[in-house]
């Protein structure tokens, strides 16, 4: 009989074992993410913070692009020209083909008409 209460404590005592195992995993793992969501808030908050603030912000100008006043530009003025034509016009329709549907790129997803037309505006240069 002593036989058969050891190998039924030693059960027992195997999944005390088990449970305290399972139990400290899982509350390691809740701690982790516990701490990664009080780090997550702040930083995220910083984050959207300066998204916020750089879009207040005027885009400032590439370094080391040239700054053409007037048509002494040449080919810097005649591309921004082109470039100015393919947008989407205050009565929704493109600039550059008056098209008054969506330009799709090759996936079939909606894209800006000077992505589309940017074939057409390199070849006019």
């Amino acid at each position: 009989m002593s036989k058969v209460v050891l190998r039924v404590a030693q059960i027992v005592g195997v999944l005390v074992l088990a449970g305290i195992a399972i139990s400290v995993a899982v509350g390691l793992v809740q701690w982790i993410l516990g701490i990664a969501l009080i780090v997550a808030i702040p930083v995220g908050a910083y984050w959207i913070y300066k998204q916020v603030k750089a879009r207040k912000q005027p885009p400032a100008l590439a370094a080391g692009a040239p700054v053409t006043l007037g048509r002494s530009g040449g080919a810097t003025d005649r591309r921004a020209e082109l470039e100015g034509r393919a947008v989407i016009d205050a009565a929704g329709r493109c600039g550059w083909c008056g098209s008054a549907t969506l330009h799709k790129d090759e996936f079939g997803f909606p894209t800006t008409p000077l992505k589309y037309h940017r074939a057409e505006i390199d070849a006019m240069l």
